[in-house]
């Protein structure tokens, strides 16, 4: 009888713990964020293909949401993932051996470092980052003062270029000094790209040539031919977290606060109604062969949900948007069949021709910078304090 007993008493515990279980929502941030350290522990590795420098924005992206769902949950894992990198990065004279100043995709790591400053202080975090702050001291401008996306582009400045050189600069005037260098740098690079390739919409386009010398300028005004998905995306990381860091005071918050206002106005009325998603031209999401681009609708969610979070947009209009992109972005996250998980629906492209190259542009499976669009956007969700 006591054996009978014993045997009903398991089976109802481990009844309960599978309801619960069930009943647990899973959190696609913790479970994606810790597959990609199995899949890539060596973070050096973490870079384009053709270009072996580690040192660049695939790295710095998802350092920079390692640190974010770091501290949201405290998971030692992902600290110890950046330690890891930016000490493979800096020696203990602060310097950074692989650094090098010819494009804004290479500050981008310069982040991770501040970061490491303010969790240890040690002195070599600190001249590491002013080292690579230094950087843009002789960097190439046009003539209205934007930085161009590389030496190798001339005269060319990207939308995905000022996230990479202005979340930087924005942290480092707040944590290192040169503070009136760095926030008015930070005003001056993001308004002015607006100016350049803003839309009435709120939307912003892909790049600007002042020279209208690329085959894909417009001969005009020198715009890039499309709102990509993507690169509206890294706009919109730098707006949600600019305000963090620029202080209320500075003569160019106003303005920032109406392009931010504008820009999620114009993000929310081009959502997707059918799948919650963004498509990779935002603008024209009905338009033949148009499709959902996971990357950028995972910066998007990252940017309404933090200014919902923030008070500076309403809850009441925008979380249902939020919520219907959840529901969207979560569908796209698969199992291979080495049992990591796949981000399906990419893209990380540079500026190209024409609406039909974007749309013709390859649906890239699990590119670096879709893993740390998905972990940021996740985790803002899914592990939130209050």
């Amino acid at each position: 009888m006591k054996l009978i007993f014993a045997c009903l008493v398991l089976m109802l515990i481990v009844s309960m713990q599978t309801v619960c279980a069930q009943n647990t929502p899973v959190k696609w941030s913790n479970l994606v964020a810790q597959d990609f350290i199995k899949r890539v522990p060596n973070a050096d590795s973490i870079h384009m293909v053709w270009d072996k420098n580690h040192f660049s924005w695939q790295a710095g992206y998802i350092m920079f949401a390692m640190e974010k769902i770091w501290k949201s949950t405290g998971d030692s894992i992902y600290f110890n993932y950046i330690k890891k990198y930016v000490d493979d990065q800096v020696n203990d004279e602060g310097n950074v051996p692989p650094f090098e100043d010819d494009k804004l995709d290479n500050f981008l790591p310069g982040y991770a470092i501040i970061f490491m400053y303010e969790q240890t202080k040690e002195e070599k975090y600190r001249i590491a980052a002013t080292k690579i702050r230094d950087g843009f001291n002789d960097y190439p401008r046009n003539s209205n003062g934007l930085f161009w996306h590389g030496e190798w582009s001339t005269n060319q400045s990207w939308i995905d270029g000022v996230f990479m050189g202005q979340i930087f600069l924005a942290r480092y005037g707040s944590v290192i000094g040169d503070s009136e260098y760095a926030f008015n740098e930070v005003v001056k690079q993001m308004t002015l790209i607006v100016d350049k390739c803003g839309q009435e919409d709120g939307l912003i386009m892909h790049g600007w040539d002042e020279s209208k010398k690329a085959k894909w300028a417009d001969k005009t005004t020198g715009r890039a031919p499309a709102v990509w998905s993507e690169g509206l995306g890294w706009y919109s990381v730098l707006i949600a977290d600019v305000f963090d860091y620029l202080p209320k005071d500075h003569p160019g918050y106003p303005k920032m606060v109406e392009i931010h206002k504008n820009l999620c106005e114009g993000i929310k009325n081009n959502q997707d109604p059918k799948t919650g998603m963004w498509c990779q031209v935002v603008d024209k999401c009905g338009a033949p062969c148009n499709w959902n681009e996971t990357s950028g609708t995972c910066m998007f969610i990252y940017l309404l949900q933090k200014s919902i979070d923030k008070g500076y947009i309403s809850a009441a209009e925008y979380s249902p948007v939020v919520k219907k992109a959840y529901t969207g972005i979560i569908k796209k996250a698969k199992y291979n069949d080495k049992g990591f998980i796949d981000l399906m629906d990419c893209s990380s492209i540079g500026i190209v021709d024409d609406y039909n190259a974007y749309i013709n542009s390859p649906k890239e499976v699990s590119p670096f910078g879709a893993f740390g669009s998905f972990i940021i956007s996740t985790n803002i969700i899914e592990n939130r304090k209050n």
